[in-house]
């Protein structure tokens, strides 16, 4: 899909010629500065979590995908989206990871061989990793994204970034996920005292109707919130295969 720099153009770094026989990252910086580097582990001390998006995709009429933003409870900020799989895919890292910072189209790659390429994230851990993600649904690669992204896992590789590919969601684990994530926001934890209630009640497995009439058996749906907020941190696992309901089966997390 052709591109478009924040500030116009078909290409942000177009005139932008890598020298290296290796490869090159180029990013805007905080400050709104283009800035580049040789692939390498000095880059892991550049903050490139705190960089600009470089470019997003030019709009036209009739076009198929659905971009926006979606608010990362890791790191309390809204990530830009180009498409429903990319916003599957950031929700998924999202529930399943702690987020430090999250950037999206952060830095082109200037390769070896004069190709280049966008990955779509570039994601801080709370742990302190540095993360490269690139969102396309598993039927759309081909055998050029095959290259794109095996030359995108080496590169990687060199500077110390961690790299995956990521597919989206799709059917019920997306449902559920979409679900939970209505209950992610900081303000529905249900606090130190009643989450410590929840997950000694979810000790031993049960369906979460028991669960729910076991907090309160006069208003079962009181408690529902702050077992969704647990949910979607992982504190309490289900099987995510599986349409989330009344009959599912709810288990505290002893996995760390």
């Amino acid at each position: 899909m052709k591109s478009k720099n924040l500030a116009g153009g078909a290409d942000p770094y177009r005139n932008l010629v890598n020298a290296s026989a290796g490869a090159v990252i180029a990013w805007n910086d905080a400050t709104g500065a283009v800035r580049s580097s040789i692939a390498d582990k000095r880059l892991l001390r550049q903050g490139i979590e705190t960089a600009r998006m470089v470019r997003r995709p030019a709009k036209y009429k009739h076009r198929r995908n659905y971009e926006g933003y979606y608010w990362c409870a890791g790191s309390g900020e809204r990530i830009w989206y180009e498409s429903m799989t990319e916003y599957s895919a950031l929700m998924e890292l999202d529930h399943t990871l702690r987020l430090a910072k999250v950037v999206a189209q952060p830095f082109c790659i200037l390769f070896g061989d004069g190709t280049r390429h966008y990955p779509d994230y570039f994601a801080l851990h709370e742990s302190g990793r540095q993360f490269v993600y690139d969102v396309r649904p598993e039927a759309l690669v081909d055998e050029r994204a095959k290259i794109q992204f095996a030359n995108t896992r080496e590169v990687c590789e060199q500077i110390g970034w961690g790299y995956q590919v990521l597919h989206g969601l799709t059917g019920v684990p997306r449902h559920n996920l979409e679900w939970l994530a209505g209950y992610r926001h900081p303000y529905i934890d249900p606090g130190p005292k009643i989450r410590t209630k929840i997950l000694d009640e979810a000790s031993e497995s049960l369906p979460l109707a028991r669960l729910a009439a076991a907090l309160d058996s006069t208003q079962p749906v009181r408690y529902l919130p702050g077992i969704y907020h647990l949910l979607w941190r992982g504190d309490l696992t289900y099987d995510p295969s599986r349409p989330l309901g009344w009959h599912s089966i709810i288990e505290r997390n002893t996995g760390g």
